[in-house]
């Protein structure tokens, strides 16, 4: 005996490529009593109509499969047929022909949004804006067909509305076959379905899964003026699971919490029903599309001012993140305060409303909706891919029963989105996060670990707080404030600063002077963490207080060095270095106003002040190791530090300890070799040159060492926030090359300096000139200069993952 689920699936795939048959026969503004005939054969009633296009296949290959037909292709015929009877009489053709008019414009509808929901970002709406409706559809990038002009055009024909009425409308009432609690449902549903005003219904905007529909109701309980009806495409409609969650959403998502008090941030629903979803209209725009807007508005004058620098494509956009991503956070704050949880957060489940402030300022009121999990992306559905699915939390992909950490996943992701620079297809947080952002990207990194009960980890504290988000909040907040003050120094611009990737001459030229760049961020680094109170926390200060001091050495210390370098090649040149008061001051007290007291006097008997040709290589390489060096600790190592991986979980710790002392020497490490060269004996150049790239060396090797010691623990950990061992890491591979590099040059000078000293080569102005371009070149244009953001990218990610 053949089986029925079997013999109905077949007679379905017969039905379909018997429809799109009659579909590639169409022609533009003609209805042939024929086809009509025809169609009515097929599909007699209103429920063979409505289970004809439930059985659609979701998939593209599917559907050519069934249908016959590609869906762009039949897509395309369809809107021509659809659209070339906008503004006739369709009785003029004949009985039947309103009838077959709005049933394939339904089903045309149907097959866009399937379209549409797997090729680009959902939640093209026709947004409120001013007071008045902006039909924004038709024109969006977004957009790959012209919504204004077929969607929205078509739901303006009375045969179309009908036919949308009709296969959406409840079914039929068994009171008998109910229960109490569901037949109070269903009667609501109806009560619901009956204050719709047909002839007020528009088309409004395309989802994954469904279209919606907005208009105005016969009466409005409650002060209501628009609603907004959320049709499941019918394909969808017949999948249980869909089916269920979207007949019990009034119930299960309704606007009021345990204690019967309206929740802030959620719509209220009216009536749902297994193909159906009707509630308020919200006005505004989705999230993605506010982000755009700002990204066209921003930067701009503030107060006055103009900010100096304009973002760039490539760079975190964390202006975005803190106008948008903070009055996110509060408002998933309240919602959890209420017992309430989203499920499937993403920036076209997000609606926001810009507000007028007095002082300018960009201000929110952000409303949620689509609650409960997205089944488009979970193995009911096959687990499709789509615009949204990046969004979607591992364990609602996997339909696990407890997905109470989905909303932090999600959170994550759409404050990656925020920053506006990509994602990463492996789902590990883009490098432009770690280059720029490190702070910002340490909070998205205990977000959205692919297991839940990984999350939170660092913010523990947070994690076991009962207002997760509100502290979440606070803490993001505080995080954007160090980013960008270290961006901004004027306070007034700080809250719009982006940090940039290229530099301009100007501030290429600047970063010479120490105090202009790194010394002064770390400073006002601690001076933000000093007034949000946390420096006696290592975790939430990440020891500001400790870079900041060597940050200062270092600059410190290239003051001194170049200081002397270049005063002592002016006194070469027979130039005298002190005012003329000093020297009167001299006198009076009886010392020799030719020299400088006590530091001449380290000066070794056979090392004179004058002899250019012998004194100047020690001059011109001690410059350029003082440059050198300054960049290289300041842009490379200044804002990280191994502190961070001190807890009882790791061992290691003296390989922690090397490298962090290795590192913070770096501060001050040419100050020594080149004062001793230049103000003891000039002779030492060679050997002090060759100790120079000795302790480069060191410090490159523990460092890259500790770096990638640490990023495998994290992969051994199962660590999903870091890249898979076969995946390179950006910046850290070109650093860990460094060491073999540094080790062949610091070799060969080693053996150039002995051969100098002993008097065996005699080239020294080559030899000398040879160092001091390699150091300007190669290290500090090149290596610490041009290379410092890749390389800042690989060890932040390496020293977060500890």
């Amino acid at each position: 005996m053949s089986d029925p689920s079997v013999l109905d699936f077949a007679s379905s795939v017969d039905e379909i490529r018997e429809l799109f048959k009659h579909v590639k026969v169409l022609h533009d503004g003609i209805i042939e009593p024929a086809q009509v005939g025809r169609l009515r054969e097929l599909c007699p009633s209103l429920n063979s109509r409505r289970r004809l296009i439930s059985a659609i296949p979701l998939d593209k290959l599917s559907f050519q499969l069934e249908a016959g037909i590609q869906r762009t292709e039949a897509i395309r015929l369809l809107s021509r047929w659809c659209r070339s009877f906008i503004g006739d009489r369709l009785e003029d053709f004949g009985d039947g022909a309103s009838e077959m008019h709005g049933f394939l414009s339904v089903l045309l509808i149907t097959l866009i949004t399937m379209e549409e929901g797997a090729s680009s970002p959902r939640g093209s709406r026709n947004d409120v804006l001013d007071g008045e409706f902006r039909e924004a559809s038709g024109n969006r990038a977004t957009s790959r067909h012209n919504c204004e002009e077929t969607c929205q055009a078509l739901t303006m024909v009375p045969s179309v509305r009908s036919a949308l009425l009709a296969l959406y409308a409840p079914d039929d009432l068994n009171p008998a076959q109910l229960s109490p609690v569901d037949l109070e449902q269903k009667n609501n549903a109806a009560e619901g379905w009956e204050r719709l005003r047909a002839d007020s219904l528009k088309f409004h905007c395309h989802g994954s899964t469904s279209f919606i529909l907005r208009g105005l109701p016969k009466w409005s309980p409650g002060g209501r003026t628009k609603f907004a009806l959320k049709c499941v495409l019918l394909p969808y409609s017949n999948v249980p699971v869909i089916a269920s969650k979207t007949e019990s959403y009034a119930t299960d998502h309704n606007s009021l919490d345990d204690e019967g008090y309206s929740v802030q941030h959620m719509v209220q629903v009216w009536a749902s029903t297994a193909r159906w979803i009707l509630m308020d209209f919200v006005e505004g725009f989705t999230l993605s599309e506010e982000t755009e807007r700002l990204k066209r508005d921003l930067p701009r004058s503030v107060r006055g001012r103009r900010m100096q620098r304009v973002p760039l494509a490539g760079n975190v956009r964390l202006d975005l993140i803190r106008i948008l991503g903070l009055p996110l956070l509060g408002a998933l704050g309240e919602l959890h305060r209420a017992g309430k949880r989203h499920d499937d957060l993403s920036p076209t489940n997000i609606i926001v409303r810009r507000r007028t402030s007095v002082d300018d300022r960009y201000e929110y009121d952000v409303t949620f909706i689509d609650f409960g999990r997205n089944y488009l992306y979970t193995r009911v559905t096959g687990g499709r891919e789509g615009p949204d699915a990046t969004f979607v939390a591992p364990e609602v992909c996997s339909n696990e029963a407890d997905v109470v950490g989905a909303d932090q996943y999600s959170l994550g992701r759409i404050l990656i989105a925020l920053g506006g620079v990509g994602e990463n297809r492996d789902g590990t947080i883009p490098d432009r996060f770690y280059g720029q952002t490190p702070l910002i990207a340490r909070v998205i990194e205990d977000l959205i670990d692919q297991k839940p009960e990984r999350r939170l980890l660092i913010f523990g504290a947070v994690s076991k707080a009962g207002d997760i988000y509100g502290c979440l909040q606070e803490v993001l907040k505080q995080e954007l404030d160090v980013t960008q003050a270290e961006l901004e120094p004027d306070s007034g611009l700080r809250e719009y600063a982006v940090p940039c990737a290229k530099e301009s001459l100007g501030s290429s030229l600047a970063s010479l002077f120490p105090l202009s760049r790194e010394s002064q961020k770390r400073r006002r680094t601690y001076r933000v963490r000093k007034e949000q109170r946390v420096l006696s926390d290592p975790r939430r200060s990440m020891h500001a207080r400790w870079l900041l001091v060597f940050s200062m050495l270092a600059a410190f210390n290239y003051l001194i060095t170049a200081s002397v370098c270049i005063s002592w090649f002016w006194r070469d040149l027979g130039f005298g270095i002190l005012s003329p008061p000093v020297h009167v001051v001299m006198r009076l007290i009886g010392v020799d106003s030719n020299g400088i007291p006590i530091i001449d006097d380290l000066r070794q008997s056979d090392y004179q002040l004058g002899r250019v040709g012998e004194n100047f290589p020690a001059r011109m390489v001690g410059l350029s190791f003082s440059l050198a060096g300054a960049r290289y600790y300041q842009n490379i190592f200044s804002g990280i530090t191994t502190r961070i991986a001190r807890s009882p979980a790791l061992g290691g710790a003296i390989s922690r300890v090397v490298t962090e002392v290795a590192i913070r020497a770096m501060a001050i490490w040419g100050s020594w070799l080149i004062l001793a060269a230049n103000l003891v004996q000039v002779r030492w150049w060679t050997l002090a040159t060759a100790i120079g790239y000795t302790g480069v060396l060191v410090a490159n090797v523990s460092s890259a060492r500790f770096a990638k010691k640490h990023i495998d623990m994290a992969r051994e950990c199962g660590l999903s926030t870091v890249p898979l061992s076969h995946q390179k890491i950006t910046g850290l591979d070109g650093y860990r090359q460094w060491g073999s590099s540094v080790f062949f040059y610091s070799s060969t000078v080693w053996v150039f300096a002995i051969l100098i000293d002993m008097g065996v080569l005699r080239d020294v102005y080559v030899y000398a000139t040879m160092v001091a371009l390699v150091n300007v070149v190669m290290f500090y244009i090149i290596k610490t200069g041009a290379n410092s953001l890749d390389i800042r990218t690989g060890l932040n990610r390496c020293f977060l993952a500890a």
